[in-house]
């Protein structure tokens, strides 16, 4: 089996890749939805009552905008969270790869925007990377579109990240998402034939 890496800088559109790669039978891990999923886990919700008060909770729940805001605007804060949730996701994934295994599939894509966040070179579990490139300033209005940011909200997400031209020297292959459908099709089309070359 081999496991392959999908990332991007946020509003990339890595999420719109994954969604092609499905459609060609390819099985998808989003990272990003485990995520979101573990701030129900009664015991990383505890732990984010007690970093941050009861503030941050809205009916009962962690309220994911005002920990995006805190996150976001605070790289301290931000791997706080990284490191309180990253080994919970990191234990789902392993989880789903041995079902796809199980399931008898042989390629897993894996799409994550920590790959290569932290570090200069691909994590052992990974066997190659695709990276999603986009220009800023799309980035920029497709969140201020999507999530109804402010320009300077937006851009300070944005900023928040490693720049994923950083990631280059570690992908296999490079995406360029530039707004156009049909190109991005067609880009995700031709690493999908070489996947399927190598892998039979």
């Amino acid at each position: 089996m081999k496991i392959i890496g999908l990332t991007g800088g946020i509003a990339s559109g890595k999420t719109e890749v994954a969604k092609i790669f499905k459609k060609y039978g390819f099985y998808v891990i989003n990272s990003d939805e485990i995520g979101h999923n573990l701030l129900s886990n009664e015991e990383i919700k505890r732990k984010i009552i007690e970093m941050y008060g009861n503030d941050i909770l809205f009916n009962g729940q962690i309220d994911r905008k005002k920990l995006g805001e805190i996150v976001f605007s605070n790289v301290e804060e931000r791997n706080r969270i990284n490191q309180l949730i990253h080994p919970f996701v990191i234990a789902d994934i392993i989880n789903r790869v041995q079902q796809a295994l199980e399931q008898g599939h042989k390629i897993v894509i894996v799409e994550s925007a920590l790959i290569g966040e932290y570090e200069d070179r691909l994590p052992e579990w990974l066997n190659q990377l695709i990276l999603v490139v986009c220009p800023e300033e799309v980035r920029i209005q497709r969140l201020m579109n999507s999530r109804n940011l402010s320009y300077e909200e937006a851009k300070q997400r944005v900023l928040s990240q490693k720049n994923p031209d950083e990631k280059i020297p570690i992908a296999k292959w490079i995406i360029n998402n530039n707004n156009d459908f049909i190109k991005l099709e067609k880009e995700v089309e031709r690493i999908v034939k070489e996947i399927s070359d190598v892998t039979g």
